[in-house]
């Protein structure tokens, strides 16, 4: 049971869940869906940092979904958008990684 639960926090199910929810903040111009994918992202992210010597700056990866956020409530879409294209190309690196055999 345990080991299911962390599957869903630091697995591939909650970098999708994360994906589907930027994706859905970002076009609805919904700031919750944004913050609640910032908080999903936090387990995962400082998961793959290596926590708790943490030897990578994927743990600052959520901050950008936190920063979409806030560009977001404050009406600056642009500045959102930037942000969390790159969050979705930190992801992308990581999909690449993993398929490259790197773990």
């Amino acid at each position: 049971m345990l080991n299911f639960l962390l599957l869903l926090l630091v697995g591939w199910p909650a970098i999708i869940i994360t994906l589907i929810l930027v994706g859905i903040g970002l076009f609805k111009s919904d700031y919750r869906f944004l913050l609640f994918a910032a908080i999903l992202a936090f387990p995962f992210s400082w998961y793959l940092a290596g926590f708790p010597s943490i030897r990578s700056p994927v743990f600052l990866s959520p901050v950008l979904v936190f920063c979409s956020a806030w560009a977001m409530r404050y009406d600056k879409q642009m500045l959102s958008w930037i942000l969390a294209i790159l969050f979705f190309l930190v992801i992308v690196l990581l999909l690449f990684v993993l398929m490259a055999g790197g773990a």
